[in-house]
């Protein structure tokens, strides 16, 4: 049997390598997550030791006073008494915050997303390890600055060239003093470093005497847990000692921890397009067997027994998942490393690292390609095997209908449960999470339900395509029909492949047009400024002076900031937001279904959907801790349904500020005079200096911002697809390539009767177009059904979100699927076209 089984693997090696290659990209896509996220873990890790390395202990502000803006008074004074212990062999104080470099030509240098600047600490003898000099030296006073090789020279400065730098605020003129190396991660994925006097550090990223963080160094002899003992008792309130083992260890977990959400929802995709690749194995082996039926038939009449077929057939399935997954490991490293060039050309600023192939990565390619195979392959290898050897030996044997009936009431079932769940999910009172998960569970057993349904649905809906194709092509249509609805089941599994990735593009379409639209209606109703300024790094703010600045520009008739915080409002954590009472209103379009803004200088702004979950109504007084730990109440005296920009909480600016130590606004919006708006935006632009790291936009730009981030995000999801396509695509190949095979002598015959190659090519074209357009058809419907029926559950909670569907999509995915038809016809019909005639009809 072994025998019989490797010379069937000869044989059968052309039909057999498409099913592998069907394997060997979802494998890929499986072995590409796993050496990503292993490059990616190690680059980060490798990136995080490296800036702790050398420290002992290290002081710095908890996490909670972070998240609160709030800044530990980590002084001079402090440092001296840390110096004092007897166990301390030096401390360092560090400062750290957002610096671009700006060129000659007025533009960020390098990536902006990864601009940062530091205070040099130089030793007696003027220099500072971590920052080897080139030339130069390093700052030492207000107006100097010092330079990363890589920014030098992509800007073209040198020692002695006057530059201008930006952090939150203004432009400043720096001299460069100094050009230095540096091993640090953000320079090396593309990012600048800009090196600082300490002082001016402070000024600029903190308070001017604070350090954001003090590093100490143990004398020989004194642990890195004496060392952290002995200074603990010295910290201000909000600030923390940390071992440097431990911080390192933090930096692993958290590494560790971004690393598994990134792969999980990777390998969801991944599991997608292996998903797809089981219909072709399955479908694969299905024609297989039933092409070897006399074969089989006749090993068991010489006294094989099932469980030897069983055997032999899969130790064929076993072969293909070996190879396949081996293969799918090589690939996967490629697709690796091409994926991070992809995500660092589009500006991700990826970590550098060399590629980590780990030997589970290898061992999993191998598991889940030979899992993957064998679990696919096996409903049709028992088939085989349960064939009387009599009944195999006939031709033409009748497909089987009693397992069709059991398919058919299976699925009809499935499909009444998931329509209740999927209803349920839209009509029901669950909220947030629930109701999404109840949808999407709903619309996943519907598809379910639809994929065990889709032979009964083939034969009508291949009848359909049929008559359109004759009333064209009336002998190639009548054959392509009557091929195509020959073995309904063979259809279906071919057909569910392309269902399934066109369910899930139609769908994550409706879901991401549908939010689009909601984002962009609300900013338009609710935006009333002509102009929003904020920081073109992602995740900065503007300092203070940016919206000082803007209000004295002649023409600006209002000007009001926007800035977020963390506040516990009776027991129970918000994010608050803090605006100018004088002036937002006139930037905002709010509406208020009770009170309303005019207490805001001394109360509270509620947003109508926290007002009902905690019960409040206009006049409630709430106890508020602010984030620094003070407490008062304030007496709500608005609740507004409508407020772009603003959270669930909202106060004045002269409420939060005396709470934060680092203010900063996320936008700044400006209403100007009608007859000032021409020439507005470059007002607004030199009352900011220029400044490249401001972005000055019209209320109309910031809307398209937000509409392309939602069309960046479809096409990732598009990327991510496209593998399982890709396999759904082979699917149709390898069922139009074997089918040529299994029905060589019937298009001999035809070929001999008048058939020309044209037509004979016309005929298998037609056979792929009509599979392709029903599963690509029925992947639409489906598709519909749950982007819409999801789009109306979140609608029951969230205010003003409708369905958008956008038909000139669905229209293009219709067409692409008909494309994929016709391409994935390409060989096959070729080869069928090209039998030699004489040959075919000797075939048996």
């Amino acid at each position: 049997m072994l025998r019989t089984s490797l010379r069937n693997l000869v044989a059968y090696k052309v039909r057999l390598a498409l099913t592998a290659l069907a394997v060997v990209f979802g494998v890929a896509f499986v072995s590409a997550v796993l050496v990503f996220g292993d490059t990616l873990k190690q680059a980060m890790t490798d990136a995080a030791l490296r800036e702790h390395r050398g420290i002992s202990v290290d002081v710095r502000g908890t996490k909670h006073a972070v998240d609160h803006l709030q800044i530990p008074p980590l002084d001079e004074s402090l440092a001296a008494r840390l110096r004092a212990l007897p166990g301390t062999a030096s401390v360092t104080g560090h400062v750290t915050g957002f610096t671009a470099v700006v060129d000659r030509a007025g533009a960020l240098v390098r990536k902006k997303t990864s601009a940062i600047g530091a205070n040099a600490v130089p030793g007696p003898d003027g220099k500072d390890p971590r920052y080897p000099l080139i030339t130069g030296r390093l700052p030492v006073k207000a107006g100097e600055a010092a330079l990363d090789e890589r920014t030098a020279e992509a800007a073209g400065y040198k020692v002695g060239d006057r530059i201008r730098i930006v952090a939150r605020g203004p432009v400043l003129d720096q001299t460069v003093v100094g050009v230095f190396t540096t091993d640090s991660a953000a320079v090396e994925a593309g990012g600048t470093l800009t090196l600082l006097d300490t002082a001016t550090a402070q000024e600029l990223y903190l308070e001017p005497g604070v350090y954001g963080e003090l590093r100490l160094n143990a004398r020989p002899g004194t642990s890195q847990e004496q060392l952290r003992a002995a200074a603990a008792p010295l910290l201000p309130g909000g600030a923390e000692a940390l071992t440097g083992d431990k911080l390192r260890q933090d930096d692993r977990n958290r590494v560790n921890k971004e690393i598994a959400s990134l792969r999980t929802l990777l390998l969801v995709f991944a599991g997608i397009a292996l998903f797809v690749g089981s219909f072709i194995i399955a479908n694969t082996f299905a024609m297989l067997v039933a092409q070897r039926t006399r074969e089989l038939a006749l090993l068991r009449a010489i006294g094989a027994t099932r469980r030897q077929v069983t055997r032999s057939v899969m130790f064929e399935a076993l072969a293909v998942g070996v190879v396949a997954g081996l293969g799918g490991f090589v690939i996967g490293i490629g697709l690796a490393i091409g994926l991070r060039d992809v995500l660092n050309g589009v500006g991700a600023n990826l970590t550098p690292g060399p590629t980590v192939v780990a030997g589970t990565t290898a061992l999993w390619s191998l598991l889940v390609g030979i899992g993957v195979t064998l679990v696919a392959a096996w409903l049709p290898v028992r088939r085989a095997a349960k064939i009387p050897p009599v009944a195999a030996l006939r031709t033409n044997l009748p497909p089987s209908t009693s397992s069709l009936r059991r398919r058919n009431i299976a699925g009809a079932l499935t499909l009444v449960l998931g329509g209740a769940v999927l209803l349920a999910g839209i009509k029901g009172s669950a909220t947030g999470n629930a109701k999404v998960f109840t949808v999407m569970g709903g619309a996943g057993i519907v598809l379910i339900g639809v994929i065990v349904l889709t032979p009964l649905l083939a034969a009508p809906a291949v009848r359909v395509f049929g008559a359109l194709l004759r009333r064209i092509h009336p002998v190639e249509g009548r054959l392509a029909y009557q091929n195509a609805a020959r073995n309904p089941r063979r259809t279906a599994a071919t057909a569910s492949a392309l269902m399934i990735g066109m369910v899930l593009v139609t769908s994550l379409t409706i879901f991401g047009t549908s939010l689009k639209h909601l984002v962009d209606r609300t900013l338009s109703k609710g935006i009333t400024a002509e102009f929003v300024l904020s920081s073109s790094a992602d995740g900065q703010s503007l300092a203070p002076e940016i919206a000082a600045a803007v209000a004295k520009v002649p023409g600006v008739t209002a000007v009001s900031p926007v800035r977020e915080a963390r506040a516990t409002v009776d027991g129970k954590e918000h994010g608050i937001t803090a605006v100018d009472p004088a002036s937002a209103f006139s930037v905002l379009a709010t509406t208020f279904t009770q009170g309303g803004p005019q207490s805001l200088s001394s109360g509270l702004l509620v947003s109508k959907q926290t007002a009902d979950e905690r019960k409040w109504r206009v006049g409630t007084s709430v106890s508020v801790t602010f984030p620094d730990g003070e407490r008062a109440r304030l007496a709500i005296g608005g609740i507004y349904d409508e407020a772009p920009l603003l959270g669930a909480l909202t106060v004045s600016l002269q409420t939060l500020t005396p709470h934060v130590d680092v203010a900063g606004d996320d936008f700044v919006l400006a209403k100007v005079a009608p007859r000032s708006k021409d020439g507005m935006r470059d007002a607004l632009r030199k009352a900011v200096g220029n400044s490249p790291a401001v972005n000055v936009q019209t209320a109309k730009e910031v809307r398209k911002d937000f509409n392309k981030l939602f069309d960046v995000m479809l096409d990732i999801v598009y990327g991510l697809l496209s593998m399982a396509i890709v396999i759904a695509v082979l699917g149709v190949v390898n069922t139009l390539a074997m089918s040529v095979f299994e029905r060589t002598r019937e298009i001999g015959m035809m070929r001999a009767i008048g058939l020309d190659r044209r037509r004979t090519r016309r005929v298998i074209r037609l056979e792929s177009l009509i599979i392709s357009v029903f599963g690509g058809l029925l992947g639409v419907v489906l598709g519909l059904i749950a982007g819409v029926g999801g789009v109306k559950g979140m609608a029951r909670s969230t205010k003003d979100l409708t369905v958008v569907v956008p038909w000139d999509r669905v229209l293009i995915f219709l067409v692409l699927a008909a494309i994929v038809g016709v391409l994935a016809a390409a060989w096959p019909a070729r080869r069928a076209a090209r039998l030699d005639v004489l040959t075919a009809l000797r075939t048996d």
